[in-house]
């Protein structure tokens, strides 16, 4: 029988997992809720076209995507059937969607940051484990193949420092630099960098950060920290810093350090994306995988809802939010100049 999945949010991040669900036989997204009807039809559209692509003559017909359009969520969860929601809304919006996924009895896979307030991961969190659902978040890089094969070559190894990068440029959603609405940088998109630390490396204590806005002060409506770095302490004993700026526009990027870089005795290693590279006795050697984290991430969610095992997601809704604590944690600290211990959930 097929997991019958809803979506609440189809803008951009919606419809990279609307794809690789439409290409995953066990799914079935039957429905699609939004506040504009037009950005559902329109991201049904995109993903149809990209499936027509795919056609070749005399071969099977590529699946379709081919959902109700709602713009009335209750009414999507009362009418259409489902086994699991996909949460992707802006960090702003997250809470009240989820808490009526979990009343409906709903396995849900929540976009990050699941939240912008640990009050509310919190609530959701434990309703979630009230009600035993399957959860899951979207920290892509942990099903990545660099991923399974650093944590090989740590094994039982201390790792004595982890070195944290996202340096890049200004996305255009406006929403983004609005500390009220995103969080910010760190919590909103540097921490797909912390949360592979979290899982390389494991949980942090404690964090003492330093932000300023110093290089886009004349960027309209801007108001996050453009320059950021936190130093962790992390329960192992090991000691880190993420390093996070949003200034660097216009591809500048290129060829800044990315990613995690994790230092043990005589060897070093640099994980992001589908790259690996590990610095050992005068050596270094450099892969590149060819798998799809996030194909690989919706799939395990879709398995883990079907077969009714969580184990196969690698980052739950209550994991997701223990990144989250960190991340607000550096805010926090950044904004009183103090070290700030990181919540427990």
């Amino acid at each position: 029988m097929p997991v019958r999945i809803g979506f609440a949010g189809t803008g951009g991040i919606a419809t990279q997992h609307l794809l690789n669900l439409v290409r995953i036989p066990e799914a079935e997204v039957v429905a699609l809720y939004d506040v504009e009807r037009d950005r559902s039809e329109l991201a049904m559209r995109r993903i149809n076209a990209q499936q027509d692509q795919l056609a070749r003559p005399g071969g099977p017909e590529p699946r379709k995507l081919r959902a109700k359009v709602y713009t009335d969520y209750r009414a999507m969860l009362a009418e259409a059937g489902l086994h699991a929601v996909y949460v992707c809304v802006p960090p702003f919006a997250h809470g009240a969607l989820e808490l009526q996924a979990i009343d409906a009895g709903l396995a849900l896979f929540v976009e990050k940051p699941v939240a912008l307030s640990l009050d509310m991961a919190r609530q959701v969190a434990e309703r979630i484990a009230q009600k035993n659902l399957v959860s899951a978040s979207g920290y892509q890089t942990r099903y990545s193949e660099a991923a399974d094969r650093a944590k090989e070559l740590i094994g039982n190894r201390p790792v004595g420092m982890a070195l944290g990068f996202y340096l890049g440029g200004l996305p255009g959603t406006p929403w983004w630099r609005v500390q009220a609405q995103s969080g910010g940088q760190l919590v909103e998109q540097a921490t797909h960098t912390v949360d592979l630390v979290r899982y390389l490396v494991g949980d942090v204590t404690r964090v003492y950060s330093a932000g300023v806005l110093r290089l886009l002060k004349e960027t309209p409506n801007y108001d996050i920290f453009d320059v950021a770095t936190t130093t962790l302490h992390f329960a192992s004993g090991a000691i880190g810093t993420i390093s996070n700026t949003s200034a660097l526009g216009g591809g500048t990027a290129t060829g800044a350090p990315s990613g995690v870089h994790l230092i043990l005795q005589d060897t070093r290693l640099e994980v992001w994306g589908t790259t690996l590279k590990v610095v050992s006795g005068g050596k270094t050697e450099e892969y590149r995988f060819t798998g799809q984290p996030m194909l690989a991430e919706d799939q395990a969610f879709v398995e883990a809802v079907g077969r009714r095992d969580p184990s196969r997601v690698r980052s739950s809704y209550l994991d997701a939010a223990r990144t989250l604590a960190v991340t607000l944690a550096a805010e926090e600290s950044a904004r009183t100049g103090q070290p700030v211990d990181v919540p427990t959930l």
